[in-house]
């Protein structure tokens, strides 16, 4: 309608009846006016409180009204194929299909964004859809607009764009140049894309790493200064030896191994809390917390936090020598 481009949405209503021919009817409910600068107008039905989205009142004019998810849904539903669109949009690449995508929202990009339209004349649909989106992935095609258009010179024909942008922003995480063929266009996205999680996650876990191994540097003093008088303590039944953690170091080292909350809990800041390793040969069987103040074992635990065949004996055997502990906080 003369510059406007309209999205018409109607109800259709069918009465049918045994043994009679189905009775179809229609009705507009609304129209979304969108003009050359891609800004939009609604006008439709007054919205009624109501169970279903569809909610109107029948009999209240085409006015216009505020935007709202009713109208929102109801235009991104099935699309009529005959569609008449202004020269505009048709001179941006539009060719009678919105592609699955909201034909609001494509209208509206097609009208103001050149990356719609260099995406739509290139045929580039799954990209396409992924700009308009959301306003988070049309920032992300911008972001990585020279790749796009590299990826696009060399051939490379994007099936899948939710992965394909997650691959590149894991390429530049990895400092990867996102500019070379090589990297942007892979023969399997899948594989690749895959790889570079794994590779991703071992960078994250080796920073995490370092990051723990500070923060132990940074709690180290004052564990020392809580904990030194216990340093030392070794309690033995013949296998089972049960030795007090003498450094948040050690710490750390224990809860990666045994896959417990002790360094990232901070249990070395507990100034009530005593945490001795119980090992058979070196390797680590369970890990125990004492309660300074009533000399009781709080818990004793395995890896992932399970009991082991031992446990009863370790919490016997710190139980029996609780007297060690005793004594070095009364010296």
């Amino acid at each position: 309608i003369e510059d406007y481009q309209v999205v018409r949405m109607f109800l259709m209503m069918v009465e049918m009846r045994k043994g009679m021919k189905a009775s179809p009817a229609y009705l507009e409910i609304g129209q979304y006016f969108i003009d050359p600068k891609g800004n939009k107008t609604v006008v439709g039905l007054q919205r009624t409180l109501g169970y279903y989205i569809d909610s109107f009142a029948f009999g209240s004019p085409l006015e216009i009204r505020n935007d709202n998810d009713a109208f929102n849904h109801i235009a991104d539903q099935w699309v009529y194929p005959r569609i008449k669109v202004t020269d505009t949009i048709k001179r941006n690449g539009f060719k009678n299909s919105t592609h699955h995508i909201h034909p609001v929202t494509l209208f509206q990009q097609l009208l103001t964004n050149p990356k719609a339209e260099t995406l739509m004349k290139a045929n580039e649909i799954e990209l396409l859809r992924y700009l308009c989106s959301s306003d988070q992935r049309a920032e992300d095609i911008k972001r990585y607009w020279n790749t796009i258009k590299i990826a696009n010179r060399n051939g490379y024909k994007v099936n899948d764009s939710v992965m394909w942008v997650d691959y590149i922003k894991m390429l530049e995480r990895c400092d990867k140049n996102i500019q070379s063929p090589k990297y942007i266009c892979p023969a399997n996205l899948q594989e690749e894309h895959d790889r570079y999680v794994k590779k991703l996650q071992t960078i994250q876990d080796k920073a995490k790493r370092a990051e723990d191994i500070r923060k132990a540097q940074e709690r180290e003093a004052s564990f020392k200064e809580q904990k030194e008088k216990f340093f030392g303590i070794r309690i033995n039944d013949g296998e089972i030896e049960v030795k007090v953690l003498e450094s948040v170091e050690e710490y750390r080292q224990e809860a990666e191994s045994q896959h417990i909350c002790l360094f990232s809990a901070a249990y070395d800041q507990r100034e009530d809390s005593l945490i001795f390793s119980a090992r058979i040969d070196g390797k680590i069987i369970e890990t125990i917390e004492v309660d300074l103040k009533t000399l009781k074992v709080v818990q004793s635990r395995g890896v992932c936090n399970q009991n082991t065949e031992y446990h009863d004996r370790i919490i016997n055997l710190i139980n029996a020598n609780t007297h060690l502990i005793k004594e070095r906080i009364t010296a």
